[in-house]
């Protein structure tokens, strides 16, 4: 039995035998090369199994793949008797289509051919134009108005409180609206025109607020502009009907009575320039579910307003006797009937028109 040593001491090397001893001396360079050499053929036997072994992990998976049949990627899987389409159907899926609200046509839907197969047709339906003219309830410059009649009555209430409280309570009390109108001076004066402004902003906001929910638009111009039309128009009828009250007084030598009907109508407008600020504040602000309710308050208010109106002229004629019944149903016709009977006719037919 052979055995060998290595000495790396002083680079000596020595090989001992049964038989015989034998001492061989190796440089530095050489005992490189004998570690150099078995690294290598370590490194080629590392390759080569990790070579096998990917190998038998490819195999693994092709035996896996022919196990079945992977449909997880196929959309449709036609049989041998069924016509394939050249185009795929969906793949214009990721286009957008312009679509109505309210639509009640189909964007897709297959007709029935003669061939006995159904082929899938994109449609979309034609944009349809929209005559109804809308408003928008609640628009930005709106806030301002609403802020601009508030710091209004602040300022009448912080200097003008008891002539602000008596024209309130003078629409319920006539005795007390007829001692306003007797007892007129600079500071009533200046509170009546102050609400008569009031009334103005807020009655043509309120206004705008309710064509814009009915979708009727008098004229085709844009929000803000429509809402100067209308507080224009509430302008020029308020002063209508001071003119013709005046007028109707004077030739029918009445003039201290229409005088007196005037001043009750004014009282209620301002009266009802304040109630209608709150009422513009609920429309244009309140949750859109429940802004019917607002608007069904408002008409009660306004038809109140205008049957206490009915109600106060017809006091005025009756306590004076020698008034005659000509001049009733004149006050009937002229200022009241009249004017309702112009603005439904006018209502409609732009309904009607729009």
């Amino acid at each position: 039995m052979n055995s060998t040593y290595f000495f790396l001491q002083d680079t000596i090397a020595g090989t001992n035998s049964d038989s015989a001893s034998s001492i061989k001396k190796f440089s530095t360079s050489e005992v490189d090369d004998i570690f150099l050499a078995m690294e290598r053929k370590e490194r080629e036997m590392d390759s080569i199994a990790r070579v096998k072994a990917y190998r038998v992990y490819l195999r693994s998976i092709e035996e896996n793949e022919n196990e079945g049949f992977d449909t997880s990627a196929v959309p449709y899987n036609f049989a041998e008797d069924v016509f394939i389409p050249v185009q795929n159907p969906l793949q214009k899926f990721t286009e957008s289509y312009y679509s109505e609200k309210d639509t009640t046509k189909p964007v897709l839907y297959e007709p029935e051919t003669a061939s006995g197969f159904n082929t899938i047709t994109e449609t979309s339906p034609a944009p349809q134009s929209h005559t109804e003219p809308s408003h928008d309830l609640r628009p930005d410059w709106l806030m301002g108005i609403i802020i601009g009649c508030l710091v209004l009555l602040a300022w009448l209430k912080l200097f003008y409180n008891k002539f602000l409280d008596q024209t309130i309570q003078s629409v319920a009390n006539f005795q007390l609206s007829t001692k306003l109108l007797r007892d007129q001076n600079i500071f009533s004066r200046r509170v009546a025109f102050i609400l008569n402004i009031n009334f103005i902003l807020s009655g043509s906001a309120f206004i705008y607020l309710m064509l814009g929910y009915f979708h009727i638009q008098f004229f085709l111009v844009s929000d803000i502009l429509s809402y100067f039309i209308y507080a224009g128009v509430l302008t020029g009828l308020m002063v209508l009907r001071y003119l013709t009250s005046h007028l109707i007084g004077h030739i029918f030598n009445r003039h201290s009575e229409f005088s007196e009907y005037l001043h009750q109508l004014l009282l209620i407008q301002k009266s009802l320039g304040i109630y209608l600020l709150i009422l513009i504040i609920s429309i244009a602000y309140i949750r859109e579910d429940l802004r019917i309710y607002p608007i069904y308050l408002s008409g009660l208010i306004v038809l109140a307003a205008i049957v206490i109106r009915a109600g106060k002229g017809l006091k005025i004629v009756l306590n004076n006797k020698d008034i005659l019944i000509f001049y009733l149903i004149l006050y009937l016709c002229t200022l009241e009937i009249l004017p309702l009977l112009i603005f439904y006719k006018f209502v409609s037919s732009s309904v009607q028109v729009g």
